[in-house]
């Protein structure tokens, strides 16, 4: 049944007092319980998640992503009542510390969740730098022909950056300018490998026009079909059989 108007305020009023005391204590939190707080903030104030998947790389990103999306369906009521709940459970006295000021939020920066990467010099940049900011133009003028499917410390080629940032022009860059589309990395994996686990269907769709072998197997020996649960990516595979 859903909850009245009346009740709705109510619980509505008190989720933004818990959502600025918890700004408070934030640094005093654990990752699990910053990611349970973040998860239910985004669910109370925009519903179920449906923003794309970050990139297997982008560790902060792709931990917020999971927690919202692991929410599903659940109501907004339910994700506020979650949060106040879970709040009196960490501190039990938070209503009388509250100072009352409610425009203060919680959850969208995640700031204490992880500390940023550092940021590299303009001098210092590589192509790998320019890759994954999808900076196609610095990439377009640095790229040589002995240097296409080098890899880098990681093991990562261009190709598996650009895949993995869903950067569809970069790849059909590096695709113009003769990249191994079939390159693996370190643990078997190939571009498509990162497209399609990453939920990047326009990428998947242009490496499979393109002719990427889809029988690939990584070191766990998964096709990259195996590694996504996204119907219209799956379509794509059903349609080159």
């Amino acid at each position: 049944m859903a909850a009245s108007s009346d009740c709705r305020s109510r619980i509505e009023f008190q989720f933004r007092k818990a959502s600025a005391h918890l700004s408070t204590i934030a640094d005093t939190l654990e990752s699990e319980e910053l990611l349970y707080f973040y998860s239910r903030f985004k669910q109370a104030n925009e519903g179920p998640c449906d923003q794309p998947k970050p990139g297997l790389f982008d560790f902060q990103g792709k931990q917020k992503w999971e927690a919202w999306k692991k929410l599903g369906t659940k109501t907004r009521e339910e994700a506020m009542v979650e949060y106040i709940e879970q709040l009196s459970k960490i501190d039990r006295d938070w209503e009388m510390k509250s100072s009352g000021d409610c425009k203060v939020g919680f959850g969208i920066g995640v700031s204490t969740l992880y500390r940023e990467e550092a940021e590299v010099a303009p001098e210092n940049k590589t192509i790998f730098d320019w890759c994954i900011e999808g900076n196609v133009e610095n990439v377009e003028r640095n790229l040589k022909a002995e240097t296409i499917n080098i890899k880098g410390d990681d093991g990562l080629g261009l190709i598996h950056w650009a895949c993995d940032r869903g950067c569809i022009d970069m790849v059909r860059l590096l695709l113009k300018c003769n990249a191994d589309i079939n390159l693996q990395d370190s643990d078997g994996q190939t571009g498509l490998h990162y497209a399609c686990s990453c939920d990047h269907s326009d990428v998947t769709e242009l490496l499979l026009s393109e002719g990427a072998d889809i029988t690939i197997k990584d070191a766990e020996g998964l096709t990259a079909m195996d590694t996504t649960d996204n119907e219209k990516i799956k379509a794509l595979f059903d349609i080159q059989r």
